[in-house]
């Protein structure tokens, strides 16, 4: 077993913002398993952070490839596990009509099930740490898009409204075990995954004003403490506040002005 204290695995680890968040742990002394399906990327990842982090290829839509890289990561830190990041994920924009239903199918499978399939591999590796009293964590990320959704974006929206819920299930389940479950909501974030929405209005006329180890820094506390949903950056958290007090019909009228949306005459 590797001498440092904590212990993390982190997926979607080769680039964005799980590359940023395994950098980070890396960086204050954690054991770190970085696990995505681009096996090179995530080895040359940890040929630079050093001998504390461990690539693992692993496909998230599989449980079997996940149930094996985690078993292989439990054998590494002694079947304990501190944390586990989810930041594995997929965004496609869109008029949802134009949209493949095989990119459709891969998003959710990625998004969701990959999620799900995370935590029930992880699950007996953070038992084991809670019995020795580390207090270990489960991180999510969902979005900004996860509080309502979002026009051009509407199956990557309802995927994270699928991540926010199931984090507030999985909270109040993963009590008994003394499993803490939390997620972070940031809005859009400059990564590779956002390259292919530049020209998306959302995008435009909102602008990207994240990096990723912004988003890194939030994880980090998510792990450790605070609110059910760690909301980032200013923007979004007074986006927050407006829509718990505007109607419902002007927020998504609002929302179709911005994606260049308009509804037939006397329709919202």
């Amino acid at each position: 077993m590797k001498p440092a204290t904590r212990h993390a695995l982190v997926t979607g680890a080769a680039s964005g913002i799980g590359c940023a968040v395994a950098r980070l742990l890396a960086e204050q002394g954690w054991t770190v398993g970085m696990v995505d399906l681009d096996e090179g990327a995530v080895g040359r990842l940890a040929s630079q952070l050093g001998s504390n982090t461990m690539p693992l290829a692993a496909d998230v839509t599989d449980p079997v490839s996940v149930a094996n890289a985690f078993a292989r990561f439990g054998q590494y830190v002694d079947g304990n596990l501190d944390l586990l990041v989810n930041c594995a994920g997929l965004l496609y924009t869109g008029h949802f009509e134009e949209q493949p239903a095989s990119q459709i199918a891969r998003l959710l499978a990625v998004n969701n099930l990959g999620l799900a399939h995370c935590c029930q591999s992880a699950l007996p590796l953070l038992k084991s740490s809670a019995a020795l009293g580390r207090q270990p964590a489960v991180v999510n990320l969902s979005s900004a898009a996860s509080i309502i959704g979002i026009p051009s974006m509407a199956t990557y929206s309802a995927s994270k409204f699928w991540v926010r819920g199931f984090t507030e299930a999985l909270a109040s389940e993963w009590a008994r075990y003394g499993v803490a479950v939390r997620d972070v909501l940031p809005p859009f974030v400059n990564t590779p995954m956002l390259e292919t929405s530049r020209e998306n209005l959302f995008v435009k006329r909102l602008g990207v004003n994240l990096s990723p180890q912004d988003v890194a820094q939030h994880v980090l506390a998510a792990s450790a403490s605070g609110p059910l949903h760690h909301a980032v950056s200013w923007r979004f958290k007074l986006l927050l506040a407006l829509v718990r007090v505007v109607p419902p019909a002007l927020v998504r009228a609002a929302l179709a002005w911005v994606g260049g949306y308009r509804p037939r005459p006397g329709k919202l």
